[in-house]
């Protein structure tokens, strides 16, 4: 069956292609209450679904929002491996649909070929997440579309940005376990990148530590990859380090991997070591024992993002500068230094 178009919704209706084109799309205050209930009902009985390709090339906006994460440690990585991703993208997405936009996802690598193909589909809008300034920076500066950046540190007024304060959270985080009696704290984290998000986390866990009059020993930052995988082998490097009762980990996706790795070394949590996280991700809450972490709110901030490049495309007030509350959630894998 060929597809329903609006002039067979306008012959149905016994209206005017014009006012089945104004009513679908919104424009209703000069039909009749009677008129639009004939048009809609033609709309349903014909199955009709708008064409959205026309429409982009009729009105210059497609309502699509290009979603992109870039590839910053493993090129071959699975676009979703990362569960803070999944909760993320899905706040982004169901933001977005309530405003009346759609969602396109892509991984880019080196090659930056994907946003090629993103720019190809005519997206009104760009939300990017933990982008540096190199060649993708770059090559955003040249598409010049309206661009949220999440969780990075560009300092350019082209963009809006969306994060935490990494530095305050992390010290914050650090500052917990110190009160909780651990002075040998160890940093278990992903690659360190120059005014990354990584490198603001660390500046709050030597803050932490020179507040409580403790001395920074580089050899206790373990520094690796955002997987489980480098979290597990991390463990034997905590075990190695003299005088280290605590971990604070940079995401919960490492510290599901060092608990794996601490049980595997016949290590116990918490009495032998104190185990914290960063993100409070689902998975928090299925590890033995359940992760005391930082909240950032993953899913509330994806839903933040989208709303926030809705606002800029209906040209509302949208801040440049948006930050996203944190608080530490107390669960099992945290305990008082000698309280055993």
């Amino acid at each position: 069956m060929a597809r329903a178009t609006i002039k067979d919704i306008a012959l149905a209706a016994n209206v005017s292609p014009m006012t089945v084109s104004n009513v679908i799309n919104g424009r209703r205050a000069k039909a009749s209450e009677e008129t639009i209930e004939r048009i809609m009902g033609a709309v349903k009985t014909l199955g009709y679904r708008p064409n959205m390709s026309a429409r982009s090339l009729v009105s210059n906006a497609s309502r699509m929002v290009g979603v992109i994460i870039p590839f910053t440690e493993n090129q071959n990585q699975l676009l979703l491996d990362n569960p803070f991703y999944a909760e993320m993208i899905s706040g982004i997405e169901s933001a977005l649909r309530a405003n009346g936009y759609y969602m396109m996802l892509s991984g880019v690598g080196e090659s930056n070929a994907q946003l090629d193909t993103l720019s190809h589909w005519n997206m009104d809008a760009l939300i990017v997440l933990g982008v540096y300034r190199e060649a993708l920076y770059d090559r955003l500066r040249e598409l010049a579309l309206p661009t949220l950046l999440i969780d990075s540190y560009i300092d350019d007024p082209s963009f809006y940005r969306l994060g935490v304060d990494d530095e305050a959270a992390a010290y914050r985080a650090t500052k917990y376990l110190i009160g909780k009696g651990h002075s040998g704290v160890a940093l278990v984290t992903g690659v360190i990148r120059t005014d990354g998000v990584i490198e603001h986390r660390v500046d709050g866990y030597k803050r932490a530590l020179a507040e409580a009059g403790i001395g920074f020993d580089p050899a206790r930052i373990l520094s690796g990859s955002v997987t489980f995988d480098w979290g597990a082998e991390a463990a034997a490097g905590l075990v190695a380090l003299r005088d280290t009762t605590a971990a604070f980990c940079t995401a919960d996706l490492i510290a599901a991997g060092l608990l794996a790795g601490l049980h595997r070394l016949g290590k116990r949590i918490p009495e032998d070591y104190s185990v914290m996280g960063f993100d409070n991700l689902s998975i928090s809450r299925m590890v033995y024992p359940a992760l005391t972490t930082v909240d950032q709110s993953i899913l509330g901030k994806g839903q933040l993002a989208g709303r926030l490049i809705s606002a800029i495309l209906n040209k509302t007030d949208a801040p440049r500068d948006s930050f996203v509350d944190v608080a530490i959630v107390e669960r099992d894998s945290v305990s008082q230094r000698g309280a055993r």
